[in-house]
């Protein structure tokens, strides 16, 4: 091959690659391709990725197989061509694209929850400890306060209290109550492991049911100390009228149960410790009489 042959074939091939370069852009915008890497591995890395942006915007990118690559975009593109509502055809896609995925109509705002870690007496008595919003860090009392009341007015929000306990000591959170009528996974296995069988005294059934002491449509909360571990059978019969239970914590956090009967007999049950020694703290009080002669 002569000079003037080599430089003829780079030109043409390099038109040529240009040529399929932007064909496959036109066709296929927003997909790379690597030639030195084989479909086989490729296709163990299919994922999506987002990625947020200035102006609460977000990138969603998904690495898909070229066939179904070609079939979203497609059907996206289709779904643009047929509207005519005035939205620019990106708009289009991206609408339609959300509302195959959510289920949920474009326009439709989405829910989002917003939670504020806030001291009852910052909340109602104007103190000013700042709040702390989960995964942003500290607010002051005053905009919590504005936060939590607009939340309150506008009728499309909703507002919900839950109260969290801390240690008056040391500040650590060591329990939070629950407004959801079902015990949580993590609640309910921490129930199964305090009560170990069924609570009910003198049966030692498996643990079927997550209960309610005092029911919770009667204000019952899900909590720990609300919580007990039922088999099927007592939770069933616990419903009936005359019975009423009782739970109650002590100072050493024993869990307590008092059971009653429709006959009136009480019966009291009490959650088994844990394996391992136990420590009891004891004082000794020594009290000194004086003699006074008279």
């Amino acid at each position: 091959m002569n000079e003037l042959t080599r430089r003829r074939f780079i030109r043409q091939s390099a038109a040529g690659a240009a040529a399929l370069a932007a064909a496959a852009a036109v066709a296929i915008p927003a997909v790379h391709v690597r030639a030195s890497e084989s479909s086989s591995s490729a296709l163990l890395r299919w994922g999506i990725i987002g990625t947020g942006t200035r102006g609460n915007m977000t990138h969603v990118t998904a690495l898909l197989p070229m066939s179904q690559g070609v079939a979203v975009y497609g059907a996206l593109r289709r779904a643009a061509d047929t509207c005519g509502d005035g939205r620019g055809r990106g708009q289009v896609m991206a609408d339609t694209m959300v509302e195959r995925v959510t289920g949920r109509a474009a326009e439709v705002p989405v829910p989002v929850a917003v939670e504020v870690v806030i001291t009852d007496e910052s909340l109602f008595a104007g103190d000013t400890e700042p709040a702390r919003v989960p995964g942003f860090g500290p607010v002051p009392a005053a905009i919590a306060r504005r936060l939590i009341a607009a939340g309150l007015k506008d009728r499309r929000s909703r507002a919900t209290l839950r109260r969290l306990y801390r240690h008056p000591r040391s500040g650590a959170l060591v329990a939070m109550e629950s407004r959801a009528r079902l015990f949580p996974k993590g609640l309910a296995r921490f129930i199964d492991l305090r009560d170990d069988t069924c609570r009910t005294p003198y049966c030692d059934a498996p643990i079927r049911h997550h209960d309610h002491a005092t029911a919770h449509r009667g204000g019952g909360a899900t909590s720990g100390v609300n919580g007990l571990g039922l088999c099927e059978a007592c939770n069933y019969a616990k419903e009936a009228p005359g019975w009423h239970v009782v739970t109650s914590q002590d100072e050493n956090g024993c869990h307590h149960a008092e059971f009653v009967t429709p006959t009136g007999a009480r019966h009291h049950s009490k959650a088994p410790p844990l394996p391992g020694p136990v420590s009891v703290r004891s004082r000794r009080i020594d009290i000194g009489f004086a003699r006074h002669a008279a």
